[in-house]
């Protein structure tokens, strides 16, 4: 917390107005305020700026975000909450203190993941660009291929044990020269002054950085990577939760686990049993149900009489409650069971026309092609598809076409057969 004098104002929320200086801000304008001093943070290498309330004497403006500005100044966004401010104003800054010892824990531990990436995958690590807030950590960094279960375990124990070690956060200032003597870890790229900021968690972690950091490594209370992912060439990115985060993570994971082990009458160390006992079940069941379908659709087909065209044997049908698999297995039965077969069968799935063709080696030979029939005939349906001279697929749109589709696709059947 600080007290300050008010240096600058300027408008964020009116649209003609936008970004002009201005003498004061009231109630309910979107602003940006700069004061002479403030204990915020703002943002910089990847850390959120601080959020927070800067007060007047009657006056309430709620910080949403804090920026850096040219010439080494600090603006404070966000909205005139009650009252008004006004330029060179006393007020007092306040720092949204849980909000910033959040994003400090999730800063810090993202140094003790940097050196475990180091140490489990090899000194080729380096950060590519990292993000922290009070809700989470990112950490992108350069690796050629994705971590392993084993790996990230590791990495995770890791990082584990520092925090639990409880070791002190220490910040100093001193020379380039003496902080590359110390071994501090630099950005690649990056343009450092003659005087630099090392932050070292005891013995294991020394950076340079400017930012907020826990006082000892046992505030952080836990890490858990939650995902990891390439994002570019080369580039690996991680997410990792810390404290309170992290503990309200493992409390929807546990609820979660007892609504399904509720739903699905297991207590949660059965669980994994239940599932796979059920999948059996489905899958034992599905089986069942397809060879129903099969008997069903056999049944549907009924007598059936082929017309004789060029040597080949010509079946088209229509049938009902068959879907695309059941006009598929259908389909290899009747170029079984008939010479040179060539088939086109139409049901009704979901409300609209699907439609089958297939061919047998020798129809194709006299000319026969599944794909050209079917893209001719789904078009008078409404619908599209196509496939192999062998077999193809389609679906439509309009059920009432079918009676015309039937005539269409006897036509064309008799044109190709009869080249």
């Amino acid at each position: 917390e600080e007290d300050a004098t008010v240096q600058a104002l300027v408008f964020l929320s009116d649209e003609e107005g936008q970004g002009k200086i201005c003498e004061k801000i009231t109630e309910g304008q979107k602003a940006a305020i700069i004061t002479d001093k403030t204990p915020f943070y703002a943002t910089m290498g990847g850390q959120q700026g601080d959020q927070g309330e800067i007060t007047g004497e009657n006056s309430l403006f709620v910080v949403d975000e804090t920026i850096h500005l040219q010439g080494g100044k600090i603006a404070h966004l966000g909205v005139m909450e009650q009252g008004e401010i006004c330029l060179k104003e006393k007020v007092h800054l306040s720092v949204d203190e849980e909000a910033r010892n959040l994003t400090a824990r999730n800063h810090t531990a993202t140094h003790l993941l940097q050196k475990a990436l180091k140490t489990v995958l090899g000194p080729h690590v380096e950060q590519a660009g990292a993000y922290y807030d009070d809700k989470r950590l990112r950490f992108d960094f350069t690796h050629f291929a994705a971590l392993t279960k084993e790996e990230l375990k590791k990495v995770e124990e890791m990082v584990n044990q520092e925090i639990a070690k409880g070791d002190l956060v220490k910040t100093e200032e001193m020379s380039l020269e003496d902080a590359k003597k110390s071994g501090a870890i630099a950005l690649f790229g990056e343009k450092y002054g003659d005087k630099v900021r090392v932050v070292s968690v005891g013995d294991y972690s020394v950076e340079l950085c400017g930012g907020t950091h826990v006082s000892q490594s046992g505030s952080i209370q836990g890490f858990k990577i939650i995902s990891e992912q390439g994002i570019a060439a080369g580039i690996r990115r991680i997410e990792a939760l810390t404290s309170q985060n992290l503990f309200d993570y493992f409390q929807k994971e546990e609820e979660l686990l007892k609504e399904l082990s509720a739903k699905l009458k297991s207590d949660p160390e059965h669980l994994l049993q239940r599932v796979e006992s059920l999948e059996q079940e489905l899958k034992s069941s599905k089986s069942d149900l397809d060879k129903l379908k099969a008997k069903m659709a056999k049944e549907e087909m009924g007598e059936l009489s082929a017309e004789t065209v060029n040597g080949c044997s010509v079946i088209i049908k229509e049938l009902q409650g068959v879907d695309r698999n059941g006009l598929r297995t259908l389909g290899d039965s009747l170029k079984d069971k008939y010479e040179n077969a060539f088939v086109l069968l139409i049901s009704v799935e979901d409300g609209k026309p699907v439609l089958m063709a297939t061919a047998s080696d020798g129809a194709v030979k006299k000319g026969a092609h599944s794909g050209n029939l079917i893209k001719e005939v789904a078009a008078v349906l409404g619908g599209g598809g196509g496939g192999k001279p062998q077999m193809a697929q389609a679906g439509g749109k309009d059920v009432s076409a079918i009676p015309h589709a039937l005539e269409k696709a006897k036509e064309l059947m008799q044109a190709q057969l009869q080249g």
